[in-house]
């Protein structure tokens, strides 16, 4: 499932980026940087309203203060300042209402890639085990530390799927995969002789050991490091904490501790999506808050000296 017309333009784009790079770990990265510069002008048009809502804070708080006993009052002498000083509050949310739906799509795009390159793989391997070569090494889709986008970045997980896995979550077809073909993956890895190749190829568990109410196990050769979680989390708690730079006021810190949960919630939010889902995803949701980060930083700067300049200018002509 693509999450309907949106997913199928960012399956397209991939595909696209894929056709020309031939490795969906950079389609990915490419992709990323794509979304990013077209959502630049929702940027900085959403930076300059935080900077203006910045400036009109202490008068938003004078307001709260003498017509506290009169919210309807209130709510009309804000709205007048808000016309006054042109301000939308609602830009400042814009690029993250617009950002939602691109990665609730794309989580769905890259599990229906991830499936179809999943059981395409199984049934290669398939074919050559029964071709008789036994010690058929698989091309897989690497990247960095990673040796397989399609398998979760962590050293808990193997590189190609593991023997008497039952592929849960491909349930129907898609692009290039029959429900035949899923059955027929499905089945090849009950069998011995895929458990075989799989423990020759490096999935025997080499370290097993109970952690609180889940076991880690390490296989001899692991697909990642379980960088992209860690890095998912950290740059999640960052990209929050750098959008809301600058409006915090001492009127709103206070309403704003309530909410000091919802600061966590989302990095560990992330940690959890990005150790569970295939590395393709994770790799996304990493680098969509890098690029976040750099973006705004760039933008503040550039909206600093544009003001900067404007109030030189008008400095100037009023002399």
């Amino acid at each position: 499932m693509r999450f309907g017309p949106i997913g199928d333009l960012l399956r397209w784009m991939l595909d696209l980026i894929y056709s020309l790079v031939g490795n969906y770990g950079w389609s990915v990265l490419i992709f990323t940087l794509l979304i990013r510069l077209i959502l630049m002008p929702l940027d900085v048009k959403s930076k300059r309203s935080m900077k203006r809502m910045q400036v009109v804070q202490p008068r938003i708080d004078e307001l709260n203060k003498k017509y506290a006993n009169d919210k309807e009052r209130l709510n009309k002498k804000i709205q007048e300042l808000y016309q006054k000083e042109k301000i939308s509050p609602l830009s400042g949310c814009l690029p993250m209402l617009i950002q939602l739906p691109i990665l609730f799509a794309m989580f769905a795009v890259m599990r229906e890639i991830a499936n179809e390159e999943t059981v395409a793989l199984i049934l290669n391997i398939k074919e050559n085990i029964e071709a008789g070569i036994a010690d058929f090494k698989p091309q897989l889709q690497s990247i960095l530390w990673i040796k397989n986008v399609f398998q979760p970045d962590s050293f808990m997980s193997t590189v190609v799927p593991a023997a008497g896995d039952t592929l849960m979550g491909i349930t129907s077809a898609s692009g290039q995969m029959t429900v035949e073909m899923i059955d027929a993956a499905k089945e090849f890895l009950q069998t011995d002789a895929y458990r075989l190749w799989a423990d020759a190829y490096g999935n025997a568990i080499v370290y097993s050991a109970p952690l609180l109410m889940w076991r880690i196990s390490v296989p001899q050769v692991f697909n990642g490091l379980f960088l992209l979680p860690i890095m998912s989390a950290v740059s999640q708690f960052f990209a929050s904490k750098f959008m809301n730079a600058g409006q915090q006021t001492p009127a709103t810190e206070q309403k704003n501790s309530s909410n000091a949960l919802m600061k966590w919630f989302f990095p560990l939010f992330s940690l959890w999506i990005c150790a569970s889902s295939n590395a393709a995803f994770a790799l996304y949701w990493v680098f969509i808050n890098f690029f976040q980060i750099i973006q705004q930083y760039i933008i503040g700067k550039f909206i600093d000296r544009s003001d900067a300049k404007k109030k030189l200018i008008e400095e100037a002509e009023t002399k």
